[in-house]
């Protein structure tokens, strides 16, 4: 007689997990620590808020600092990024990017030392020392032009 024919295949402990079923809890538990860090993060950047100079007396009032400076530096990045585009594209390319750092300058220190080397490239102090009768001048052209313009649109309606 044969005896007991014996399995290829050992009878699974019911002891250990199915590696391809995860357990419920598993997912749980990955929320619980996704839970957790935020919590952490969130407490985080309420210390550095409190901690940046002006002392705020609420988690309300440091959460609605922290929310300001996320919605500055998201600002100064589009900026930027606009600006950055418009370098190959038709637009005012440098001065958007100068005016997109000047905006991350306020909240962020790299931001600063960029804006201030992009300044140096742009040779923004030799733009800004003109002759002392330029301004004058093109203050009146400007005046000139749109006297002309009211003049052509009243009489040649």
């Amino acid at each position: 007689m044969l005896g007991p024919v014996a399995s290829s295949s050992p009878d699974p402990d019911p002891a250990s997990p199915d590696p391809s079923n995860p357990p419920a809890s598993a997912a749980g538990d990955a929320a619980q620590r996704r839970s957790e860090r935020r919590a952490l993060l969130r407490d985080a950047a309420y210390e550095a808020e409190r901690n940046t100079g002006e002392r705020e007396r609420t988690d309300e009032e440091a959460r609605r600092g922290v929310i300001a400076r996320l919605a500055i530096i998201s600002l100064g990045t589009v900026v930027t990024i606009a600006g950055l585009a418009m370098l190959v594209l038709p637009g005012p390319g440098i001065v958007v990017v100068i005016a997109g750092l000047g905006i991350l300058a306020t909240e962020v220190a790299w931001a600063e030392r960029l804006l201030a080397y992009a300044k140096r490239k742009a040779n923004v102090d030799k733009i800004t020392a003109q002759a002392p009768w330029v301004k004058p001048v093109s203050i009146v052209v400007a005046v000139i032009g749109v006297v002309v313009s009211i003049v052509y649109a009243v009489r040649w309606r």
